[in-house]
């Protein structure tokens, strides 16, 4: 590139006056790429084009290699973890780093407005969670489809260690120059000695989601004098005026007023093209309003022009409401809204009485506070030797099984354990749990098992572990490599890694009950 290039780059990245607030209210997007959903780990690769890295359907992606799956496991030293929704089906992209700049995902977008802003937003996450590796450094380019890049943005110091794991969104905003309606969007990997010495090794590894990009543009608010929130209420024949606060960051705005009766169909208002608008109907009804931003000579263009917030309009016959504000505290199924609807859950309601012209007559807050239920856990187990205390929370009075009365119980055996309590409204509630107790020592384990299908002994199946669900469960080979883990053992291990049949040997197991017990290990043995 030239100096000269280079310069003119460098201009286009500058914030400017004009350009400087664009960045205020979304428009509609012009794409999302999720990645898709589905039950099977591993998704098809990306079509042909959209990436330089190498597919890998199986396994833990390596340098230059690339996957698409909805769960990671079993990676050494990567985070367990789903999408960055949390869906369990939801796909998302994993790579192993190259050490050159390559490209992750490209896409090209036509249809743009110069002058117009843009926004692209990636979600992404660092695979490793152990510190001190590479750390992947992400770059994200906007260039003409025919020359070098014009506006680009980077992760800095790179995508950092999460522990626990947590995913962030990396946001891009930038201007289309003068002339240019088509762009190439390139997300692509890069490596440098200032963000990993040579000395280090390992890492350079993460996951890519939800990558978006779509128009952006001045913030724009709308709403109605006298009417707090995006609802206006029983205007009935009262004329109304929606007025606008919008940003100066385009040289000059335009707008256009949409109208919608199920706030999903929007069509343009004729004629409503100034900042604000009153609406011409007062038949009953609700109606939605919305507003369009754009610079000026891209309004037809959904590409290139924002949306401001929603406004809804409930029309009727004008009489002016009473509002109330009661707070109650109640036994479940026990209250009558001033409506008459009977409700039996707390919560705050909304309730709205009619007058015979149909209009609001009496709108009520309701805050209803139910008995709150005495609250003892879950079933579990006690080492013996081990006492734990039961509080099932504040309340006036407590009974327990054996009729004591003190706020707590002191538990030093295993049994059935109940209370029963009443709340400051003399609510009475109740509530059970099992305490076993069992020798943590002696915790039977067993050595062998045969997953072969016939139905007997299949699994190594540990029953005790079930009242431990925070204990750990490690398998590994015997050189070391980890076949299994778990939080909890609700799934028995049966003698597999990803899907597939481990061959036949002996396996040692690490588990932790949590508890401040010592650690049991051993070995098992896989018979086929």
């Amino acid at each position: 590139m030239s100096k000269l290039t280079f310069i003119a780059v460098w201009l286009w990245l500058i914030p400017t006056a004009e350009y400087a607030q664009c960045t205020g209210s979304p428009g509609v997007p012009i794409f999302t790429e999720t990645f898709g959903a589905g039950t099977s780990t591993y998704a098809p690769p990306l079509p042909a084009g959209e990436t330089k890295y190498s597919y890998l359907g199986n396994g833990c992606p390596g340098v230059g290699q690339y996957a698409v799956v909805n769960y990671t496991s079993g990676c050494p030293d990567w985070h367990t973890l789903t999408d960055h929704t949390g869906n369990p089906g939801g796909y998302f992209m994993i790579v192993g780093a190259e050490q050159y700049p390559l490209t992750v995902y490209t896409r090209t977008v036509t249809g743009l407005c110069p002058g117009s802003t843009y926004e692209l937003s990636v979600w992404m996450i660092n695979l490793n969670s152990t510190p001190g590796l590479i750390l992947p450094h992400v770059r994200f380019d906007i260039e003409p489809p025919d020359t070098t890049y014009f506006a680009t943005y980077d992760t800095g110091q790179g995508v950092p260690v999460t522990n626990p794991a947590q995913w962030t969104k990396y946001t891009f905003d930038f201007t289309i120059p003068a002339g240019l309606s088509s762009i190439v969007i390139d997300i692509l990997t890069e490596y440098s000695s200032q963000f990993a010495p040579p000395s280090v090794i390992g890492g350079n590894n993460f996951g890519i989601d939800d990558i978006t990009f779509g128009p952006v543009g001045p913030s724009a608010q709308i709403g109605v004098n006298g009417f707090p929130g995006d609802t206006v209420k029983s205007l009935c024949n009262k004329s109304t005026v929606i007025s606008s606060t919008v940003g100066s960051c385009y040289t000059q705005n335009v707008f256009q007023w949409q109208k919608s009766s199920d706030d999903l169909t929007w069509t343009d208002i004729p004629g409503a093209t100034t900042s604000n608008y009153s609406p011409d109907s007062t038949a009953a009804g609700t109606e939605f309003y919305r507003l369009l931003v754009a610079q000026q000579g891209n309004l037809a263009s959904v590409n290139c022009r924002t949306i401001s917030n929603t406004v809804m309009i409930i029309n009727g016959t004008f009489v002016p409401p009473k509002f109330q504000s009661l707070s109650a505290e109640i036994c479940a199924g026990e209250y009558t809204l001033p409506s008459g609807k009977q409700v039996n859950t707390s919560g705050v309601y909304i309730d709205t009485l009619l007058s015979t012209s149909g209009c609001d007559s009496l709108i009520s807050t309701v805050n209803l506070t139910v008995a709150v239920k005495p609250n003892l856990g879950k079933d579990r187990v006690i080492c013996s030797g081990e006492t734990t205390t039961l509080n099932p929370g504040k309340f006036s009075t407590y009974k327990w099984q054996d009729g004591s009365t003190n706020p707590v119980f002191k538990v030093t055996a295993g049994g059935t354990y109940s209370v029963t309590v009443t709340d400051s409204s003399g609510c009475l509630q109740a509530d059970t749990v099992q305490i076993s107790d069992i020798n943590c020592s002696v915790i039977p384990i067993p050595n062998t098992f045969t997953p072969n299908g016939d139905g007997i002994n299949d699994t190594w199946n540990i029953p005790l572990l079930q009242y431990f669900p925070t204990c750990t469960i490690f398998i590994y080979t015997r050189w070391g490599r980890q076949v299994f883990n778990s939080i909890g053992y609700s799934q028995p291990w049966d003698g597999t890694l990803h899907g597939k049949p481990l061959p036949a040997g002996v396996y040692y197991y690490v588990i932790n009950l949590q508890n401040n017990t010592p650690i049991l290990s051993g070995f098992v043995t896989i018979l086929r």
